[in-house]
C-alpha cells in the first residue's frame, strides 16, 4: 500500500499567494505615489498661470487694503516674513500687515488668539475675510507655495515643533498653501495637541489629494471669505474630517472646531518656553 504523500502544495500556493500580494500591495502603493507626484507637478504648473491672472485682477484690492493698513495704524501695509517652504526650504512670504508692528517687540512668538490686543481693529476684519493672505498669490506665482497644502510655518517654530511631534516636517513633502484642510476643519492651535491634529489632517491631505479635493477645498475657501460659516461649508462641500483625527486618537474631546486661520507664532502653553532672538533687520 502505497504512504500518500504530504499535502504540501496548498500551504506553498498560499504563502505564493500572499507573496504575490504583498508585490502587488507594494507596487500599488509605488504607483499611487508616481500618480500623486503626476498630479502635484501638473497642479503647481497650472496653479503658477492662474495665480499671476488672480493677482492682476484682485491687485487693486491689495493696493487699496495696503492704504488701509497705513492710514489706520502706524508700520507698512504689507510685510514679509520667513516661512519653511517645500523639503524645508524657506521663502519669505507676504502679507497684509494685521498685527500693531511692535507685536513681538520682546522677543516672544505666540499663537494669536481671540481678542489679541496686538491685533489692529481692521487687521480683525481681514483676518476674519481671509483678505490679509491675498499677496500669497505672488508667492504661487513665484513657485514657493500652492493654492492648497499645508499652511506654512516659521523656521524657529518649526525647530520647536519637530522636538514635540514626530515626523513633523513630513508636512513639507508638498508646497504650503494659502488655503489647506486642517484650516477649514480645525480652530487656532492653543496647544501642542492642536499642532498634532493639524499635522494629521496635513498628511491626510498629502496621501489623497487630487483636483476634485482641492476644488472643493478652494471653493470653502471662497465661501469663509463671504461669510458663511465654517460648519455649513463643510457640510455642503464634503470636506469634515472628523474621522480622520478619531481614527488616530486626535479628536478633541470638547469637539472644538473652527474655520481657517493663521499661526504667528507658538501655542500658548509653550510660549515662555519658545523664547527666540529678533532678527536685528527682518525681512
Amino acid at each position: 500500500m502505497t504512504a500518500s504523500l504530504p499535502q504540501a502544495s496548498a500551504p506553498i500556493a498560499v504563502q505564493r499567494r500572499r507573496r504575490l500580494s504583498k508585490v502587488e500591495q507594494a507596487r500599488g502603493q509605488q504607483w499611487d505615489a508616481v500618480q500623486r507626484g503626476r498630479y502635484f507637478r501638473r497642479k503647481y504648473q497650472v496653479e503658477r498661470v492662474l495665480s499671476t491672472v488672480m493677482l492682476f485682477a484682485v491687485a487693486p484690492l491689495i493696493l487699496l487694503l495696503i492704504v488701509l493698513v497705513r492710514l489706520t495704524s502706524k508700520g507698512a501695509g504689507l510685510y514679509r516674513q520667513r516661512r519653511v517652504g517645500l523639503h524645508g526650504e524657506t521663502f519669505d512670504v507676504f502679507k497684509l500687515r494685521t498685527m500693531r508692528a511692535d507685536a513681538e517687540a520682546d522677543g516672544v512668538l505666540r499663537w494669536s488668539t481671540k481678542g489679541d490686543s496686538r491685533i489692529t481693529p481692521l487687521g480683525a476684519i481681514l483676518r476674519k475675510t481671509h483678505l490679509d493672505e491675498l499677496p500669497q498669490l505672488w508667492n504661487v506665482a513665484k513657485g514657493e507655495m500652492s493654492l492648497t497644502g499645508p499652511r506654512p510655518e516659521r523656521p524657529e517654530i518649526c525647530e520647536k515643533l519637530a522636538q514635540k511631534i514626530d515626523g513633523y516636517y513630513d508636512r513639507t513633502a508638498v508646497k504650503p498653501g494659502i488655503t489647506g484642510i486642517a484650516q477649514i476643519n480645525l480652530e487656532p492651535d492653543r496647544t501642542i495637541d492642536d499642532v498634532r491634529r493639524k499635522q494629521c489632517l496635513d498628511l491626510h491631505y498629502i496621501e489623497n489629494a487630487g483636483l476634485w479635493l482641492d476644488l472643493r477645498m478652494v471653493m470653502a475657501t471662497v465661501m469663509r471669505m463671504v461669510g458663511i460659516r465654517g460648519t455649513t461649508v463643510m457640510r455642503w462641500m464634503k470636506l469634515c474630517r472628523r474621522d480622520v483625527l478619531e481614527a488616530q486618537g486626535l479628536l478633541p474631546e470638547d469637539g472644538h472646531r473652527g474655520g481657517s486661520t493663521d499661526c504667528d507664532g507658538v501655542p500658548v502653553v509653550a510660549a515662555t518656553s519658545l523664547r527666540v532672538d529678533r532678527p536685528r533687520h527682518p525681512k
